[in-house]
């Protein structure tokens, strides 16, 4: 079988071998965060096609030994899910051409448990899902051939947009000779399915396509043997200039300098030595580079082109605007370097100021003043004399910028912070207090005294937590070992820079352990800006009591701490504990990480002590168990402000009373997280006195404290056995008001009754006596009611019943939140109003049939029924029922749910209701909830056109719903479109009318109605036509008087 390399590799497989070296075990570790991270940008920021990210990719999956499931989540965050497809199909059908090989291969034809490889363990999938199972199974040689197919298939996918083919692909004049292969190599490897045919299309291609320039240069190499693809990149870089495009749009042109050299086969940018610098006057030129041998055969193309001509490889020369910097590891290469690149400019016409050229330390280049080791800001002038917001903004905005290089800590310049609070205005005035005098005062001897260093390429970077409490910084720096003896005065330590901690902290409450996290996460992201590199060594000052071991303490402090695991994540350098021997390190107040925690992660045999707390009583209640009489004790107080602060106050005094090991329990999720991070915790600056005042007793208490405690979240009004439960109710009980509240007035009855049934204004109308105008400000102020506003109810616009039990309208909706019984049968009496509902598990005819039996059984039986064409009411079982009870059925217009518009909009009355009581009877079933909403809708609510409630309206117990005749009318049959009449109204509704006719009783709308007005019997004589006009107007008067004096609604027409 198989042995896997017994050498250890990096995340996330790791092989490790037992103490006696002869079984070895793999370990999977997730990829980091980072790592995925840093791919992510690169990707998003330039390209899948760029050299920078295929490099990355690769030496990131070459670095470790990567597993299925690992490429899987790779992938899965560089790609989208349709992209992801794709990838996994391609990458299938490449792992299926290799199974063949994998098989005949010995090192690769089993896995560790002796079983032939499959296709599915090779992809991760079926029973191979687990990491682990994949880590453990598969060869090392198969797993870098799932990985080789893995990114293969990765850039082989087709790019988006139209794709080019291969053979139009062309180098612009100014595009790089290696820009161009690029693009054409992506091309031919997602147009050409032949590997081995690839490498011969792009020689050719690279010829063929290539500009004038690059092709005269290809030109010149010898025919025998033919040039290879590295000999025609290397002679373009020689003898073609690198031109960077740019836009023809913009003003400007951003310079760019390269050095190349013609004996390196490659490129290294690596740390040199600064010595040099030069100022131009123009910032409109681009730089190039090339090797010196060649200067000569290149021309210089106006402003363009700049040839400089140099030992390619050993200098540097950087541009920022205006301001180039030339570096150089000795003074020989500077000085060819600098007096060719002054020589070429001049002759490229640009005004070189001679003065201006440093040729000797200290060079003064971008606000900073470079010596031979030391690096120092340039003088500044610090404006003692501040007067306004906008004066001490910019005296911050300078000293924060040199922070860094003199080591000005967050604590030096708080006072001046401290300055930048209060009043928005710009001019708004401002005075140096003494405190920021005397801050003023340091900077200024920090600024005379302190310097940063130059680094040194030979040595490795180390980085160490300095400060005090709670004004933590760091500093990165280089160290010599040299023994003392042998040092001749020379310092050991080079500060490269100082980490500072933002001054405005993001939490309330930051433990050290969070500050020191920070502190490492922003310093290894500075050193990958500076030096593309990582820490050989950090120095996290911990304290050890005797007897401990320094490395389980530091592993139990990495698993116990979050923010300390992601600061190091992918960290493979040292952790030390000890600071270096040097008088920096020690002048200050050492800060020491205390290990020591108080609080146990695991609960106590101890006592435990419940806490809770009231809004309505601002009583704080800690209540406990003693154990010695088996009694419930308590401490109860009275605390001003909100829930949180008496919970707060409640635990302040548990500690402050139980100085031995107990347990606490407490409802509040917020006064929980605050107890477990209040240990030798920092505490951010709080607007609330007493709520930073009790924050501040917590800390203290807790950080302290001596014997452990443990804390718990729990939830309050819970129906759970056991004694957790019990603690919580018993605390709870004496958080509430202990004496009975007197009986409130009408206004407050009235406020608590639509609390618990949420009524509508009418109806609290009917019930308090209240004005309408109180009614509506009750309802208008229950947050239910905002959003589940119910309407006042009104007799609707269909045809209706003319007494109790005349006509029924019935129909079913659907309540989710019921469960199995979704499905409520709702019936209403046209006449009154009355409703009836039950909940049932379906919607066929029998679930219809127990509705109706039970809703008989309410509002007795009615003479018809009118329903929708459903299934459940077209049937012969619902037929044969009605028949027997001796009810007509009707049905609607098919798929018109208008002619039910009355039980259509009952519908949502319920389920206003329901949602309105929800908060009241959550724990109930749908059984009694539904009850409870139908007895807010029969007898609570009603109309303001009629105070009485459905019910009453429907068994009839007011007279004023008795049916009388009315006024003669005259009606317009819809049908022919004539006037007929009079006829006898026998009652008017929103929008329709019931006249009595010699067929009966007649449904038609409101406004085909008009007063039948007859014509009286008088003499002949002429009227005038005024005097006409004006008797019509006096009897249409008379005629709205009377109309108005109905107990019902009218409407009048123009005539």
């Amino acid at each position: 079988m198989h042995q896997p390399s017994p050498v250890p590799s990096v995340s996330p497989v790791v092989y490790k071998g037992s103490r006696g070296g002869h079984n070895v075990r793999a370990v999977h570790h997730p990829y980091s965060q980072a790592t995925i991270r840093d791919l992510c940008k690169a990707h998003r920021d330039y390209g899948q096609d760029s050299p920078y990210f295929r490099g990355l990719l690769r030496s990131d999956l070459e670095a470790a030994v990567v597993i299925p499931a690992d490429l899987r989540q790779l992938f899965s965050c560089l790609l989208d899910s349709t992209e992801l497809k794709l990838w996994e199909a391609a990458w299938r059908q490449l792992l299926r051409e290799a199974l063949p090989s994998l098989l005949a291969d010995p090192e690769t034809a089993i896995d560790e448990n002796g079983n032939a490889l499959t296709l599915e363990q090779l992809m991760g999938e079926g029973r191979w899902t687990d990491p682990t199972d994949q880590a453990s199974g598969i060869p090392i040689k198969a797993l870098m051939v799932i990985r080789e197919h893995a990114v293969t298939a990765f850039f082989g996918m087709v790019p988006d947009g139209p794709v080019i083919p291969y053979y139009k692909i062309i180098q612009g004049t100014k595009e790089a000779f290696t820009k161009f292969v690029e693009r054409l190599t992506r091309a031919i490897e997602v147009q050409v399915a032949e590997v081995a045919m690839r490498e011969g299309i792009l020689r050719e291609m690279m010829f063929a396509n290539a500009n004038n320039l690059c092709r005269n240069a290809i030109l010149s190499l010898p025919l025998d043997p033919p040039p290879t693809i590295q000999d025609m990149r290397r002679v373009c870089q020689l003898k073609v200039p690198f031109m960077q495009g740019y836009d023809q749009d913009t003003k400007q042109r951003t310079p760019r300098v390269a050095a190349i050299s013609g004996t390196q086969q490659e490129h290294i940018r690596r740390p040199l030595e600064l010595t040099e610098a030069v100022h131009l006057t123009t910032a409109d030129w681009t730089f190039l580079s090339v090797n010196t041998k060649e200067q000569g055969a290149w021309p210089v193309q106006g402003k363009e082109l700049i040839v400089i001509g140099d030992s390619a490889g050993q200098a540097i020369i950087h541009r920022y605007m205006d301001d180039v910097l030339v570096c150089a590891p000795t003074d020989d290469v500077l000085s060819h370097a600098l007096d060719l690149t002054i020589n070429v400019l001049i002759a490229a016409g640009f005004e070189l100021q001679e003065e201006k050229v440093q040729r000797m330390p200290p060079w003064k280049y971008l606000g900073l003043e470079i010596g031979k080791r030391t690096i120092v800001p340039q003088k500044l002038a610090i404006k003692t004399k501040v007067s306004s917001l906008a004066d001490v903004h910019q005296l911050c905005g300078a000293l924060n910028w040199v922070k860094p290089w003199l080591g000005l800590t967050t604590e030096d310049l708080a006072p001046l912070f401290n300055l930048l609070k209060g009043g928005e205005e710009l001019s708004s005035p401002r005075a140096l207090t003494p405190e920021a005098k005397k801050a003023l005062e340091r900077i200024q001897d920090a600024m005379s005294s302190r310097q940063a260093h130059r680094f040194d390429p030979e040595l490795p970077f180390k980085f160490i937590i300095l400060g005090k409490l709670p004004h933590l910084h760091g500093m990165i720096f280089q160290w010599k070992d040299i023994p003392k003896k042998y040092r001749d005065g020379k310092d050991p330590l080079s500060i490269i820079e100082w980490v500072f901690l933002s001054h405005q902290r993001s939490k309330r409450m930051t433990r050290p352990q969070e500050l020191v996290a920070e502190l490492i996460r922003k310093a290894r992201f500075r050193i990958r800006e500076l030096a593309g590199c990582d820490f050989v060594c950090i120095h996290i000052p911990i304290g050890l009591r005797s007897g401990q071991i320094s490395k389980s303490m530091l592993e139990h402090l990495l698993q116990e701490n979050e923010a300390l695991q992601f600061a190091l994540d992918s960290f493979t350098g040292q952790i030390s504990i000890h600071r270096p021997a040097h008088k920096i390190f020690n002048q200050d107040v050492k800060f020491v990480l205390s290990l020591k925690e108080v609080r146990s992660r695991r609960p106590l045999k101890a006592l435990t002590v419940f806490t809770d707390t009231s809004g309505r009583s601002h009583k704080s209640v800690l209540t406990w168990k003693d154990p010695q009489t088996q009694q419930w004790e308590a401490d109860v107080a009275e605390v001003e402000g909100s829930p949180q602060v008496a919970e707060l106050a409640a635990v302040v005094r548990a500690f402050e009373r139980f100085p031995e090991p107990f347990n606490l329990v407490t409802d509040s999720a917020y006064v929980a997280g605050v107890v477990s991070r209040a240990e030798q915790a920092i505490l951010q600056e709080v607007s609330n006195i007493a709520l930073y005042e009790l924050l501040s007793k917590l800390v203290k208490l807790v950080s302290h404290r001596e014997q452990p405690f443990f804390v718990m979240h729990t939830r309050s009004h819970t129906e759970l056995p056991g004694f957790i439960a019990e603690g919580n109710r018993k605390a709870d009980a004496l958080a509430a008001p202990a004496e009975m509240a007197p009986l409130p007035n009408i206004f407050e009855q009235a406020k608590l009754s639509h609390q618990l049934f949420h009524q509508n204004a009418p109806g609290l109308v009917r019930r308090f006596h209240l004005t309408r105008e109180q009614a509506k400000a009750v309802v208008a102020a229950c947050p239910s009611c905002s959003q589940h506003a119910v309407p006042t109810l009104h007799a609707g616009v269909n045809p209706r019943g003319l007494r109790s039990c005349e006509v029924w309208q019935t129909d079913v909706t659907h309540f989710p939140e019921f469960g199995r019984q979704k499905y409520i049968h709702v019936s209403i009496d046209t006449f009154s109003g009355a409703v009836f509902a039950s909940a049932h598990t379906g919607e066929k005819a029998g679930d219809v049939i127990k509705h109706l039996i039970h809703a008989f059984s309410f509002l007795g039986i009615p003479k018809e029924l009118k329903t929708d064409n459903g299934p459940a009411y077209k049937s012969r079982e619902l037929c044969s029922f009605l028949q027997q009870w001796g009810v007509e059925h009707k049905t609607g217009i098919p798929h018109s749910p208008t002619g039910q518009a009355m039980v259509e909009r009952t519908h949502g009355t319920i389920k206003r209701v329901l949602h309105q009581q929800q908060r009241v009877l959550k724990a109930e079933t749908p059984a009694v909830r539904l009850a409870r909403a139908l007895f807010t809708i029969n007898f609570l609510n009603c109309s303001f056109e009629g105070l009485n409630p459905p019910i009453i309206r429907h068994f009839g117990a007011s007279s004023l719903f008795s049916i009388r005749e009315r006024p003669p009318v005259m009606v317009r049959d819809p049908e022919s479109g004539r006037t007929e009449g009079p006829h006898d109204l026998v009652t008017w509704g929103r929008g329709y009318a019931c006249v009595s006719t010699p067929t009966g009783p007649r449904w038609i709308p409101s406004k085909w109605v008009k007063p039948y007005v007859p014509k009286g019997s008088g003499s002949k004589k002429v009227i005038s036509p005024q005097v006409a006009e004006a008797a019509w107007r006096r009897k249409r008067k008379q005629r709205q008087h009377h109309w108005a004096e109905l107990p019902f609604p009218y409407c009048s027409y123009p005539e």
